[in-house]
């Protein structure tokens, strides 16, 4: 999942919306236990650092979702933190993310009463929960959908892909290697390192063989809009069950380091993601509308 264009999609809308209030006066707890049916444990190996890796995308390709701790380091966005819920089972892609606005004024007025903005990434639209004054500019419906005004903006783009894309470039990496045993929200992970060329990812076949040509296609085109054109340092701690606890991705764009680090816990324990009920929903048209009449 490409983080950083979720957070920038919900400043953009948030900047929106806040606009359109102006006018109108004149998307959770991150369990730290481990993978379902951990032991506290990695998985008993006697097997290389590429076939652990391998082991991993194949078992992670068999969830469907993961709660998620996200800390991003943009030089664009600045840093982000954020928690929830991803669900990459094909056809259903989704998301649940409750972020800290740091120091974006934006997102500050966005935040709940929690002091967090929070999103739902669902049908392939971005739902944004509208609040107080908001909610009275959107007579009195609780949700924003922003699909984007265009091609390159549309969420949809941004679907979650759960950590096998990572996990398949990671086992591609000429440098892949074991850097030992770790502990990882409390529980053994083996920690998994290496620097993927990115062009060389980008026209591999031989990891089609564990994710699809589409997924390979769409990461690389996710590492790319980031600004990491050549290569990506990928780490990856593999706990109990051969499942990912912890993927970090990390590179020097252009405009400074980019970092994305996302923990796993509770694969497959999750509640389905819904997008909000279609009577609770306002768009960004309907709310200029009602501005104007108002």
């Amino acid at each position: 999942m490409n983080i950083r264009r979720l957070i920038a999609t919900t400043v953009a809308a948030g900047t929106l919306t806040f606009g359109l209030a102006a006018c109108g006066d004149a998307a959770k707890e991150v369990s730290n236990a481990g993978p379902a049916g951990s032991s506290g444990k990695p998985a008993e190996k006697e097997v290389s650092p590429l076939v652990a890796v391998q082991n991993a995308t194949k078992a992670v390709q068999q969830q469907a979702s993961a709660k998620v701790a996200v800390d991003s380091v943009d030089p664009g966005e600045g840093n982000t933190k954020a928690d929830g819920t991803l669900s990459w089972k094909q056809g259903s892609e989704a998301a649940e993310l409750s972020m800290a606005p740091g120091s974006d004024a934006d997102l500050q007025d966005m935040a709940g009463s929690d002091g967090k903005v929070h999103m739902t990434m669902a049908d392939g639209n971005v739902y944004l929960p509208l609040e107080g004054e908001m909610a009275a500019a959107a007579n009195g419906k609780k949700w924003l959908k922003f699909d984007g005004s265009a091609e390159e903006d549309n969420p949809a783009n941004d679907l979650p892909h759960g950590p096998a894309t990572a996990l398949a470039a990671l086992s591609t990496a000429a440098d892949l290697a074991e850097s030992g045993e770790e502990q990882v929200a409390g529980a053994k992970a083996d920690h998994y390192t290496g620097t993927v060329d990115i062009k060389k990812f980008a026209a591999d076949t031989a990891v089609l063989k564990l994710i699809s040509k589409d997924e390979r296609d769409a990461y690389v085109k996710e590492l790319s809009s980031t600004g990491l054109k050549d290569t990506v340092k990928i780490e990856a701690w593999i706990g109990a069950d051969n499942l990912a606890v912890k993927t970090v991705e990390s590179g020097t764009t252009a405009k400074g380091p980019s970092k994305v680090a996302i923990t796993y816990s509770g694969y497959g324990r999750t509640a389905v993601i819904k997008a909000p009920p279609a009577k609770d929903v306002t768009t960004v048209a309907e709310m200029l509308k009602n501005a104007a009449q108002g």
